[in-house]
């Protein structure tokens, strides 16, 4: 079956266009390029890890400042930053990285490490601000019934 869409008269329709990504621009597809040719491997995989890091400093500098950030459209872009990171990588032989490209990964790891540390952050606060609302719920909607600590003697096992 064809992916274009019948319109009422069986004329085909023009095909659904691409979800456009958060910036508003359309990212340039991954050409296929010869395997001979690793210096320009090497920098498709140096201007992925750019865009990469790019979402990692905006969504580091966000969770610091504590603004209002969107975990989803973030996650989407560094979802799709990995996947095209692991095709430019695939693309190169381990003899093809060089000391540069090596040390460019080791500081891309740095950022991921910063990136991860402050999400940790973040979550452990989620989840104590969380257990503090279903405490003070759980207390609100309580009458006591069903406590262990009623009367007096109660509190000895």
């Amino acid at each position: 079956m064809s992916a274009a869409v019948l319109e009422p008269k069986g004329k085909p329709a023009a095909p659904m266009p691409a979800a456009l990504p958060p910036t508003g621009r359309r990212l340039a597809p991954m050409t296929r390029m010869a395997p001979q040719d690793p210096e320009a491997a090497r920098a498709v995989v140096v201007s992925v890890i750019t865009r990469i890091e790019g979402y990692l400093d905006e969504e580091t500098a966000a969770l610091s400042k504590s603004l209002q950030f969107d975990f989803k459209t973030s996650n989407d872009r560094k979802s799709q930053g990995l996947l095209d990171l692991n095709q430019a990588l695939r693309r190169l032989q381990r003899t093809e990285i060089n000391a540069d490209l090596q040390l460019r990964l080791a500081m891309f790891r740095e950022k991921l490490a910063i990136n991860l540390n402050k999400i940790r952050l973040h979550l452990e606060a989620v989840k104590e601000i969380a257990a503090m609302l279903s405490e003070a719920i759980q207390n609100a909607e309580s009458d006591g019934t069903y406590t262990r600590n009623i009367g007096p003697y109660r509190n000895s096992p």
